[in-house]
């Protein structure tokens, strides 16, 4: 990954611009939501409906047309493989933690080099119930349809590259974050319903939601180890054990204040492709708070759970420049075979992201200092930096 550029000197104050002009709600090309069930997406409306603007009915419109109309699909493949997909057996996962924003995904994309490996892919976790039927022109259109890099980050986009799993549970059922997504005036609530899942039925849902997702993916790609990467996993520690007991866990963590002003940019570039409603940017950083806090709550909580040995921590600023020497670590460390077999692959996922470069800030006293007094009980003080790169 590339240095952080140098942005001019002066301490700023993070801000989340709100831009939903026509140029937003018209857009229609394509949304995390056209790859539900009929019965999950008349649910979120059911339950949110009261929530929507006026300004985003087309929106709802051509999800609605999209889900109605790819009914049949999910019926062939329901009739194809559902008894397959019921009575496939799977390995437990290897699940990567970490809080939004925090190196996940270029984490996953460089273990997903490794062959052994097997992964959710783009167009697996956006159309999660036809994927083993359709997936040829699913990839098609997915190729077509998205950018060429994230509007967070620039890191690459495609149709086969990995994605979080998170969005294939949205499609699937209410228990995901993304579906907070569609509604940003409720994400805390969200979060604390679906992600802290301390209702028991919100929980056996998702568990079951999750298990028939890694029983469809293992039977597509065989009995090779599935990685799994949600950020929002990092507070379901618990619950993933409930249902894969020797699951392994590679959490990385990041300087929090590099963290809070860069989710303020993910979530200013991602919401308005998503969401259903208007906001504010109050809503956002609130949001930002109330969810660092309480999802590094209750991983600290419940990562004594995880069986000796399946763990592995490190931080982003020490895996940035040694990702190599770091990885050979956690392969040794979660018992993972022949890292010498690996490496030039590492490797070569490694170089690809060499002209990387990350945006670099400095937080006006009264930010970090908003930040200590929300975060202070758990941030991590061995990374937290007076530099913030996003």
């Amino acid at each position: 990954m590339g240095q952080a550029k140098e942005q001019p000197a002066g301490a700023t104050a993070p801000t989340v611009r709100i831009d939903l002009g026509p140029r937003v709600y018209w857009n229609l090309r394509s949304h995390a939501a056209f790859g539900s069930s009929s019965r999950n997406w008349f649910s979120v409306l059911w339950r949110n409906g009261r929530g929507i603007s006026f300004r985003f009915v087309p929106r709802i419109i051509v999800i609605t047309l999209t889900v109605v109309a790819s009914a049949p699909a999910r019926l062939i493949e329901r009739l194809r493989f559902g008894k397959r997909i019921r009575n496939t057996t799977v390995q437990d996962p290897i699940f990567i933690l970490g809080h939004p924003r925090s190196g996940t995904t270029y984490l996953h994309y460089i273990l997903s080099r490794d062959p052994r490996f097997s992964f959710c892919a783009v167009y697996e976790s956006l159309m999660p119930w036809v994927f083993l039927s359709f997936g040829r022109p699913l990839r098609a259109i997915l190729r077509r349809a998205l950018p060429a890099t994230r509007p967070m980050d620039n890191l690459r986009m495609g149709a086969e590259l990995p994605k979080e799993e998170e969005f294939a549970l949205a499609c699937m059922g209410p228990g995901s974050m993304v579906t907070g997504y569609f509604f940003p005036r409720k994400m805390v609530a969200m979060l604390d319903r679906y992600v802290l899942l301390h209702d028991a039925a919100d929980k056996r849902q998702w568990q079951a939601h999750l298990l028939h997702l890694v029983r469809k993916l293992t039977l597509k790609y065989g009995p090779r180890p599935l990685l799994l990467k949600s950020p929002w996993n990092t507070a379901r520690v618990k619950e993933i054990l409930e249902v894969f007991p020797n699951a392994r866990f590679i959490h990385i963590h990041r300087d929090p204040y590099t963290v809070y002003a860069s989710n303020l940019r993910l979530y200013e570039k991602t919401l308005p492709m998503l969401t259903l409603q208007t906001y504010s940017a109050a809503d956002v950083e609130d949001f930002v708070l109330h969810g660092y806090k309480v999802m590094m709550e209750k991983f600290q909580r419940e990562k004594a759970l995880i069986p000796p040995g399946h763990l592995v921590e490190f931080s982003y600023e020490e895996f940035i420049g040694k990702e190599i020497d770091i990885l050979e670590r956690v392969y040794a460390q979660l018992g993972l075979p022949d890292f010498e077999f690996a490496r030039p692959l590492l490797e070569m996922e490694v170089a690809a992201h060499e002209e990387y470069v990350t945006n670099e800030y400095n937080l006006d006293p009264a930010t970090r200092a908003r930040i200590q007094r929300e975060w202070g009980d758990v941030m991590d003080r061995s990374v937290a930096d007076t530099r913030v790169r996003a």
